[in-house]
């Protein structure tokens, strides 16, 4: 009996000792679990990345505390998914310095030379007409140009997005009064054949005789003949070629973009009720502090496509908002922008995606432009001694303002 009962306690005293060992190692697996749980969360959260949100304020700050100490004045616009930012008055320094009574500060709303950032425009109101009128991309642009001018063999290949991109390989004369000689002569072959990019101001002097051609010609065949009547009243009619191309952006481009004051925008000095003196425009400095007067805004009334445009930074920014947002071009033309480099200089790439940009600079003033997907800034400026049209500085700026969730 003794010896059962001593048998009983031993088997007990085993079984206890098995069921607290399968215990401890249970709890030591699940401790294992949990911490090969912690590791793939933190290779999941190294994978996939923190959730970021980009923070306007902190990109405005950045380009202010840049151009403050470099320029003799600025002004800038950012438009995050379709609404405007700025920090207090989105600029700084002189619009107009003392030298130059009346004195006026710079500012989001001041406007100034924009210069080459022009052809951005040109370019999105190139492509509402061949959207408009149903002309394809690869089209040649030759039956829209002048009856007067003879067309060379060699011409008849370009096509607007050869002259969109600056891949055409035309001879640049520098002189609009000579575009029909490069119409009526050879290519560059060799640029021609690789395709190559050239950046040349006949590419745009071209669109903008070609941008009221194309609407006056297809007008003409539905009956109404007036603007083409207009257009070919004399040979080299480069003052109307201007002002209907003008005319054609105000009344389909900019008034899509909800502009105000889309009817009196101009490329030369204006202001809301119409046309002023160059004297009364913004200047453009040689020098962020010095006392030299500055340059006067330049009339651009007959390459128009090319340069010229006297706008503010929100003005601008509001107009690649609207863009950006196919309020003014589909969906698959903006894609064809940003895709083939129409109307912009190039792309970099970001942390998040490709950004685009373009640039201009004249008379003492710079301005640059960037598209990044829902975003979009214009910096503008009255001297050209910061590095703003370099397209890292932006690009870093906005990458650089985006914070953890």
């Amino acid at each position: 009996m003794k010896t059962q009962f001593l048998k009983s306690i031993t088997f007990c005293f085993i079984l206890m000792s098995t069921m607290l060992a399968t215990s401890c190692r249970e709890d030591e697996l699940l401790s294992e679990e949990l911490t090969t749980e912690k590791n793939l969360d933190s290779t999941r959260s190294a994978k996939f990345g923190v959730p970021t949100k980009f923070d306007q304020h902190e990109f405005a700050l950045k380009i202010e505390s840049y151009m403050e100490p470099l320029v003799a004045g600025f002004g800038y616009t950012i438009y995050n998914d379709g609404v405007p930012y700025y920090a207090t008055n989105g600029g700084d320094g002189f619009a107009r310095k003392h030298v130059d009574t009346p004195m006026s500060l710079h500012s989001a709303l001041a406007k100034q030379e924009i210069s080459t950032v022009t052809q951005y425009v040109t370019a999105v109101a190139m492509l509402h007409a061949l959207q408009k009128y149903n002309v394809p991309i690869n089209a040649a642009v030759w039956p829209y140009l002048p009856k007067y001018w003879t067309i060379s063999k060699d011409f008849k290949a370009v096509t607007f997005e050869r002259l969109l991109a600056h891949r055409s390989g035309l001879i640049d004369y520098h002189d609009y009064k000579k575009l029909s000689l490069t119409v009526g002569g050879v290519l560059d072959k060799n640029a021609f054949d690789k395709n190559e990019r050239v950046n040349s101001d006949v590419n745009y002097l071209l669109l903008g005789v070609i941008l009221p051609y194309l609407e006056a010609k297809k007008l003409a065949a539905q009956g109404s003949i007036a603007k083409l009547n207009k257009l070919e009243s004399v040979n080299n009619n480069f003052i109307e070629y201007g002002e209907q191309y003008r005319a054609y952006v105000r009344n389909n481009v900019f008034k899509a973009a909800g502009l105000a004051n889309a009817s009196v925008i101009d490329w030369r000095g204006w202001n809301e009720n119409g046309t002023i003196l160059s004297s009364a425009t913004n200047m453009g400095y040689p020098t962020k502090n010095g006392s030299e007067p500055g340059l006067p805004k330049e009339l651009h009334l007959v390459d128009c496509g090319v340069t010229g445009l006297y706008m503010s930074a929100e003005q601008f920014a509001k107009f690649q908002s609207a863009v950006a947002q196919f309020r003014v071009i589909s969906f698959d033309h903006l894609d064809l922008m940003k895709s083939k480099l129409l109307g912009f200089d190039g792309s970099i790439a970001g942390n998040k995606s490709i950004f685009y940009w373009k640039k201009g600079a004249e008379n003492n003033s710079e301005a640059m432009i960037m598209d990044f997907g829902k975003v979009q800034v214009a910096v503008f400026a009255t001297s050209t001694h910061s590095q703003i049209t370099d397209p890292k500085i932006l690009a870093q700026f906005y990458d650089a303002s985006f914070k953890n969730l």
